[in-house]
């Protein structure tokens, strides 16, 4: 069975950026992961951080791009989005709020939640703190 990769906000910013300095990392990273078959999780937290980026009017065509591609990667079960409800919002917000010695922003605290309950260890990010909570960040 395919290993199963947390994708975070950073990753998805990075490769619809062409301009970031990660922009091409994030591409090997990804075709990597494509041709390993690894099935993608994300939030739709994260989701909303990405559309929130890209959220200029001349910018709308990536985020689009990128969340119509995670919806169908969904559709043919290769992607999983996890809907935050109020359970996980309230555990994320727990996590935030215990954590307080660490730089880590609510969407960041949802997201170690998910992969925990998920028993993922690896995330699609370059962002440290998901490192500081004790996972392999795979964009460096």
């Amino acid at each position: 069975m395919p290993e199963t990769i947390f994708w975070d906000t950073a990753a998805f910013i990075a490769l619809g950026n062409a301009r970031d300095d990660l922009h091409q990392a994030a591409i090997n990273v990804s075709q990597e992961l494509a041709q390993a078959q690894a099935h993608v999780l994300t939030t739709s937290s994260v989701l909303i951080e990405v559309a929130n980026t890209f959220s200029k009017i001349a910018l709308r065509p990536i985020a689009w791009q990128l969340i119509e591609a995670m919806q169908a990667s969904v559709a043919l079960q290769s992607a999983t989005i996890v809907h935050v409800d109020a359970d996980l919002w309230q555990r994320g917000w727990q996590l935030y709020r215990t954590r307080a010695d660490k730089n880590w922003g609510l969407t960041d605290c949802i997201s170690f939640i998910v992969m925990e309950d998920y028993g993922l260890r690896h995330a699609f990010t370059y962002d440290h703190h998901f490192e500081q909570a004790g996972f392999v960040r795979l964009l460096k």
